[in-house]
Order: structure tokens, then C-alpha cells, then sequence
């Protein structure tokens, strides 16, 4: 879609989050004029880039009564495209759209996306240092991590690559596919977002089904539910295993890294398993995943493997803070579901007093409290609105060590530091979403993280 055929529609943003802040800076540098619906009541805080755009505003609790008469609604991720108002939208005529849809219609370079519950920002990091040597001019990274991509999308060149984390919220209303995508894993997740499972699942598919022959669909081997997506992809279907060989794609076996690409049949290592810089299997998953997406890309093996050594722990994702008297504290913010927190819980084996807890997301933590049973936890701390139903699950699964609910991040994490040794893991992994405590994920990480540095000034 040109910027001259967005000049001729009525235009509505729906929620001002952060892809929307972007898509209406965006528009608003080209000339194009938007109306705004948010849900709160107050605009002072919009900036004035782009606020002289802004047709008429539409703000409070009744925001989404004013969506008749639009040719085209920008949705936030944060609202369904199945919204009743939305879907009223729909079939008055206007186009539901969104800050990644647009990107997609507007971008010349090829596109490779990952989605996936969990690991989607390790890897999407992974594969651009893999591919930082070409065979690309440049290689763009955004969507979840990093920059909205519309921000840049009349920088890309057809010689570049853009790579992007994409959640269901994304994908959901996409209605095309990436030249090469990554499906990582499916766990129940965003359960209070999604109607049901077979929705979420739903969301997901669009990663592969609009792709052609031409394409990649690359699927973790691991994960029938994964490699049930390779039954709607036209294209090229590679597969990735820590647990077994694979044909076409990356593999571990015999402590290393293998790849082996279709018609070649000789496989060639990589690396070590023990020269992958991140804790845990499921991030040896992750390097597996980005190793055979850069190598669909058209990066050598050499520059997989030097990638790799360049790669080190995101934010939040099973992040080294410090050290406090022989106690190792772990950042696993990003751990918002119950397998997350069980795979942070399994790349130690040193004792582990772990924090978990937070605002639903509609889970079942009793494999969660089976994993914790027997593993080499010490003791959990609860907090948040889910933690009476995990220190149930954790009473069911018949859980030896100490559990103790807190009202505060600061109380748990002093109570656990007062009970660790010299040697163990104090670790953030919450299963459960922020709300309620904190804003995000992030800024829950952040506290954490203050935290500790707290205890390391003392």
C-alpha cells in the first residue's frame, strides 16, 4: 500500500501502544491524517510530532464505539482482531489492519520471522549475528524486540533482510507469510487474550500459511505441535532437534551441533554444545532454530559458528545479575508461562530457591509444581495473584522444600537471600505474567535486578 493511497482513506488508529505511537509518527511525517481511539482518557502525554495529524480523538471507556465510517483501522496488538467492535468494523467495510501488516505490504526485502511461546527474542538475536557477515547488505532486526519495523521501512533495500519476533497478537490478522519462518514451540499462553487453545494455535499458523514454494518453513523437530504447522506451508519444510537427527537442518548429537542440508546428506559440525555461551536446553533449541534459519538465509557454517560465540543472554532471559556472598541471582523475567519457568529451573544444576507468581494468564501449573518436585529446588517464594494456586499445585505434587507466599518482589527476594548458600541460585522465574505488581515483564526484571545490586553495595 503507497503512502498516496493512505492519503485518500479515513483512518483510525485503535490504541496508542507502542507500534501505534510509531505507525502514527509514521503517517503523520508523510502527510497522512488518522483519528485516534485509546482507552485513555487523557492525550497530553501524545506527542506533538505527530498530534497536529490527528482528525479527531475518541478517548475513555467508549473508545471503540466510534469506528463507523473508516476505510482502514490500525488495531493495537494488545486488541483482537475478533473484538466485537472490530469485527463490526469489518463487515461495515472497513480494512482491520495493523503497524505489522503494513510493514509487510511495504517492505522490499525478504522477511524472516519467528514466532514461537517462548525463546523468540534469543533467537531472532542469535540469527542476526550468525548473519551479521552477509550475505546481506544489511540485516534489519525488530517487532517484539527492538524498533517497531515501520519506523524504518523506506530505509530497507531489496538487498537487505529483515528479521523479526512476532507474537500471535501479530500474526493473528496478518493474511500473508514471511519468506522464511521459524516455529519455535506452542505452549498454552496469553489464554486471557486468546478465546481458547485452538485459537492461539489458530494465530500462530499464519507464520506459514500463506508461504510459496519458494519459501522456508523451518519447525522445531521436538514439538509435534510445532511440526504439525509444516502440513500448511507451500514451502521448503526444514526441521531443527536437540533429541534426534534431522535431514534437512540442525541438529545435536554427540555433544555438538551438527547441519545437514537436503540432497547433501554428508552433515557438517558446527560447534560444541559445550561452546554455546547460554544456560539451559531450551536455549540450545534456540541457537539450533537460528542456526538453521541463517543457514536458509545463506550464511556459511563458519559464520553460524562465529556467530554463535558472539551470542550472550538477553535481558530478562535467564540474565547473570551478580554474585552476593557465593549466591548466583538469575533474571528470568521473561518466563510468564509455566514451562519457561520449569526449563529456567532445569539449566542449573546447582540448588535453586526460586521466585515465581504474578497475574494470570489462564495456566495449569501442576506440571509446573511436578518439574519443581523433582528438581533441585530448595525452597519458592510466591507472590501475585497466582501464588496460592501454585503453592497449591506445588502441595499436590508433594513438594519437600520451604514455600512461603510474599506481598512483594523486595520481601522475596530477602527472605530466599537469608535462607541461600554459598554455591546455589536464587532465580527470578515467575510463570505467570507481571500485572498487578509491575507494569511489565521488564520493569519486573529491572526491580529484580535493583535488587541485587542493592545487596551487592551492602
Amino acid at each position: 500500500m503507497t503512502v498516496d493511497e493512505l492519503k485518500d482513506k479515513r483512518i483510525a488508529l485503535v490504541g496508542v501502544g507502542t507500534e501505534n505511537e510509531v505507525l502514527a509518527a509514521y503517517l503523520a511525517e508523510r502527510g497522512v491524517q488518522f483519528s485516534v481511539c485509546d482507552a485513555r482518557r487523557n492525550r497530553s502525554t501524545s506527542p506533538t510530532t505527530w498530534s497536529e495529524s490527528v482528525v479527531s480523538w475518541h478517548l475513555g471507556e467508549e473508545y471503540l464505539d466510534h469506528l463507523d465510517g473508516y476505510d482502514l483501522v490500525f488495531r493495537t496488538p494488545g486488541i483482537s482482531p475478533l473484538h466485537p467492535a472490530l469485527k463490526k468494523a469489518a463487515a461495515a467495510g472497513a480494512g482491520v489492519s495493523s503497524q505489522t501488516r503494513l510493514f509487510f505490504q511495504r517492505c522490499q526485502a525478504p522477511i524472516l520471522a519467528v514466532t514461537g511461546t517462548k525463546g523468540k527474542g534469543t533467537t531472532v538475536s542469535a540469527i542476526v549475528e550468525m548473519l551479521n557477515e552477509g550475505p546481506y547488505e544489511r540485516v534489519w532486526l525488530g517487532g517484539n524486540i527492538g524498533t517497531p519495523p515501520i519506523q524504518y521501512v523506506d530505509e530497507v533495500s531489496a538487498c537487505d533482510l529483515v528479521v523479526l519476533e512476532l507474537s500471535s497478537f501479530q500474526l493473528q490478522d496478518l493474511g500473508m507469510s514471511p519468506h522464511i519462518a521459524v516455529m519455535l514451540n506452542l505452549f498454552d499462553d496469553h489464554l486471557d487474550y486468546h478465546e481458547d487453545r485452538g485459537e492461539y494455535l489458530e494465530a500462530k499458523r499464519a507464520i506459514c500459511r500463506f508461504q510459496q514454494a519458494e519459501d522456508y518453513l523451518i519447525s522445531n523437530g521436538d514439538s509435534p505441535e510445532a511440526m504439525s504447522f509444516q502440513r500448511g506451508s507451500s514451502g521448503r519444510r526444514m526441521t531443527f532437534s536437540i533429541t534426534r537427527e534431522v535431514e534437512d537442518g540442525c541438529f545435536v548429537s554427540g555433544g555438538s551441533l551438527w547441519l545437514r542440508l537436503e540432497g547433501e546428506g554428508v552433515r557438517e559440525k558446527i560447534c560444541g554444545v559445550n561452546d554455546i555461551p547460554l544456560l539451559g536446553h531450551h536455549n540450545l533449541a534456540n541457537v539450533a532454530a537460528a542456526s538453521t534459519a541463517a543457514a536458509a538465509a545463506g550464511a556459511s557454517i563458519e559464520a553460524i559458528g562465529r556467530g554463535i560465540s558472539k551470542i550472550s543472554a538477553l535481558p530478562h532471559r535467564l540474565q547473570l545479575v551478580g554474585e552476593v556472598c557465593g549466591v548466583a541471582y538469575y533474571n528470568d523475567s521473561l518466563a510468564t508461562v509455566p514451562e519457561a519457568s520449569l526449563a529456567s529451573v532445569r539449566a542449573f544444576v546447582e540448588p535453586v530457591h526460586l521466585i515465581a507468581g504474578g497475574s494470570s494468564k489462564g495456566a495449569d501449573f501442576l506440571l509446573l509444581a511436578e518439574g519443581i518436585a523433582g528438581a533441585k529446588v530448595k525452597s519458592v517464594a510466591l507472590i501475585g495473584d497466582e501464588a496460592e494456586r501454585i503453592a497449591t499445585a506445588l502441595e499436590a505434587a508433594s513438594f519437600a522444600g520451604d514455600v512461603r507466599q510474599f506481598d512483594t518482589l523486595e520481601a522475596s527476594v530477602t527472605a530466599l537471600t537469608a535462607r541461600a548458600q554459598p554455591g546455589e541460585v536464587v532465580l527470578l522465574a515467575p510463570a505467570c505474567a507481571s500485572f498487578g505488581l509491575f507494569a511489565n515483564y521488564a520493569e519486573r526484571g529491572h526491580a529484580f535486578n535493583r535488587l541485587v545490586e542493592e545487596l551487592q553495595s551492602r
